[in-house]
């Protein structure tokens, strides 16, 4: 079976003869240009050989062209930061313009893709990683967005729809050169990040319209749903429930609620397992794999993608990404051993 099949397959709840694994991570400084990125990328996959390989553009890469000064600053999950921001004040936003994804920052993004899948075509699926609105909004003005839209509701609205249509067609661009599906990231799912009534008028009407703008391109849209701190409430059932989602990854190692319960509550994919900010880059290669096979045992093998909570540390020993991987590979799903895990 091809990674592609078996990504498709492990979606609409069929059990074969592997579980797939995906793995991302950022390159920090090098993934600045479309060159360095996909040789970083490539050869991460060279590597590891996951199953599904998500692109990880630089973490401000959406912010860049509207005005903002980034910079990496040594984070250990290897992300950009901004050092200067294109919103100061809320009567800012009155300013903001569609861009053309094509040039700049972002048309650097398509570039890389379009590298990418010189070598992934026909060997894994690729999703582009495409931030929905408010998480731009916020990363356009320092973490201001819940002030703004106190301040200034009816013109935060305007602007997230800018945003919103700016992030379509860069979804679509990189649909265009080439890659499988979207890797959809918002960081507002969670009650402590937005209040209920922000998140009903702010977040969930854009990301639904960007799910079904672009939907009928994409073979594979998943949602990550990004908790800052540990134990945070998400709002699973509410985006459980949206179309066209067809997996979900969240940091269930940390947060309040089991890869079991999402799978569960969504009755659809699930990505996740990995204790990335725990074990996985702090513990030996023992526990790394002790921790992510009753993480597999506990959410049950069908439906389920192995796969990180959230973007792998930079710091995280080689030696237990490899371990972990030989170990998911190792699991045959048919194996007496792994009866009632299905």
């Amino acid at each position: 079976m091809s990674k592609f099949d078996l990504i498709e397959q492990t979606f609409l709840g069929n059990l074969d003869e592997l579980i797939p694994i995906s793995l991302w991570k950022h390159y920090p400084e090098i993934d600045r240009t479309p060159e360095g990125l996909a040789a970083e990328e490539i050869k991460f996959h060279k590597e590891f050989d996951h199953d599904l390989l998500k692109i990880s553009f630089h973490g401000r890469y959406p912010v860049v062209d509207w005005g903002c000064e980034v910079v990496y600053d040594g984070a250990i999950s290897g992300s950009t930061t901004c050092t200067s921001f294109a919103i100061t004040q809320s009567s800012d936003w009155e300013t903001l313009e569609p861009l053309d994804v094509n040039d700049g920052e972002f048309g650097r993004q398509i570039r890389a893709v379009e590298l990418i899948q010189e070598y992934a075509d026909g060997r894994v699926p690729t999703l582009a990683t495409v931030f929905d609105s408010p998480m731009v909004a916020d990363k356009l003005s320092k973490r201001s967005l819940t002030d703004h839209l106190d301040e200034s509701p009816e013109v935060m609205e305007n602007a997230l729809d800018i945003i919103t249509d700016v992030m379509v067609d860069f979804g679509r661009a990189t649909l265009e050169a080439g890659a499988d599906g979207i890797f959809l990231a918002s960081q507002h799912s969670t009650r402590a990040s937005i209040s209920d009534e922000h998140y009903e008028q702010f977040v969930y009407p854009f990301d639904k319209k960007l799910i079904s703008k672009l939907r009928s391109k994409a073979k594979f849209i998943v949602m990550h749903l990004h908790a800052r701190e540990e134990g945070e409430e998400i709002r699973f059932d509410r985006i459980a429930k949206t179309p066209g989602i067809d997996a979900i990854n969240w940091e269930d190692q940390s947060a309040n609620l089991s890869l079991l319960d999402g799978k569960k509550r969504f009755g659809k994919g699930v990505l996740g397992g990995i204790d990335h900010k725990g074990v996985f880059r702090t513990g030996s290669a023992d526990e790394a794999v002790e921790q992510v096979l009753s993480a597999v045992q506990e959410a049950k093998m069908r439906r389920l993608v192995v796969a990180p909570g959230c973007v792998i540390t930079i710091d995280t020993p080689p030696e237990n990404i490899r371990i972990v991987v030989d170990s998911i590979r190792g699991i045959n799903p048919w194996a007496k051993e792994w009866e009632g895990f299905s």
